[in-house]
């Protein structure tokens, strides 16, 4: 996984305030993807081609939440680096790295998909719900390179798996960067030849995810930060203590990606909010008045 954890290095006092860190952001992780799927499950309206893998982001943030990181836990006072292949570590380690590999895999994914809405506008308008569903297919089998190869070098050679997830999180911030490069200096030269209803539509959801992008990229950046420092100053005078701490620190940024997304469609997208609050009983979906779930559809279309 990300971390490196020595269990036998901290002292119990810095393991039970780390642990108390976690626990509450695997629940904050857990509730906030969980309102966030259960708005798109409980109102059809939101379900369209521009949510699809917005949905399955989503879905692997809370797995993140409610798997990735109570296993971290777990696995953090059982599990020490290079302490031998075993398939019971292993299996366990995979799970523990899946979803994190999956949420910054769909990061990748979204940057390509707002690339190719914005070259082929009229190609990705005619695109079928299945190209959607095998992309993310397709993401979530990506997803078990690194979480194999991370977890397998973390039991046999330690310094060896902090590569894989940085050379992983690279990638993605490569695809994500060159995509809006490519996007902004389409829009500035042209102007997409179709309704200026669908441009602000298609526009708003690629500044959207654009936003999701950058926060997540800052929740990564201290542990590129930190492999960046090791790796060229080669620092070994850290206590034990120190080191844990840092590393945990890292760790705990990574897992707060998964809280981003849902807050961003909070506070981006109008239908989300009003999707939202009619499940929560502000309004109710079956006496909504038709000219509202018209103007969802229009923002979500």
């Amino acid at each position: 996984m990300l971390n490196e954890t020595e269990t036998a290095s901290p002292s119990p006092m810095v393991s039970s305030t780390w642990l108390t860190v976690f626990v509450v952001e695997l629940a904050v992780i857990s509730i906030i993807n969980g309102f966030t799927i259960l708005t798109f499950a409980r109102n059809r309206h939101l379900r369209k081609r521009t949510t699809y893998l917005i949905i399955s982001l989503t879905t692997a943030d809370l797995f993140v939440g409610t798997l990735s990181v109570p296993l971290h836990i777990y696995s953090s006072m059982t599990i020490g680096r290079g302490s031998g292949f075993g398939w019971g570590k292993f299996i366990l380690l995979f799970w523990e790295a899946m979803f994190i590999a999956c949420s910054l895999l769909h990061l990748a994914l979204l940057s390509l998909e707002r690339l190719h809405a914005t070259l082929f506008p009229f190609r990705h308008c005619l695109m079928l719900d299945w190209v959607y569903f095998k992309a993310v297919v397709c993401v979530w089998f990506l997803a078990v390179i690194p979480a194999s190869a991370g977890p397998a070098l973390y039991l046999i050679a330690s310094q060896a798996s902090q590569y894989v997830w940085a050379s992983l999180v690279i990638a993605v911030l490569v695809t994500v960067i060159v995509s809006y490069v490519i996007i902004a200096l389409n829009v500035k030269r042209k102007t997409p030849p179709y309704s200026s209803g669908a441009v602000s539509s298609d526009r708003k959801l690629t500044v959207t995810v654009l936003v999701v992008i950058v926060l997540s990229t800052v929740t990564f950046f201290p542990f590129l930060l930190s492999i960046f420092v090791k790796v060229s100053t080669k620092v070994i005078g850290l206590s034990d203590e120190a080191e844990f701490d840092i590393k945990h620190s890292t760790l705990f940024f990574c897992f707060a990606n998964s809280i981003v997304n849902p807050l961003v469609y909070t506070l981006r997208m109008k239908e989300f909010r009003k999707g939202a609050k009619v499940w929560c009983g502000s309004a109710n979906i079956n006496t909504a008045s038709r000219s509202q779930i018209i103007e969802m559809n229009k923002v979500t279309g």
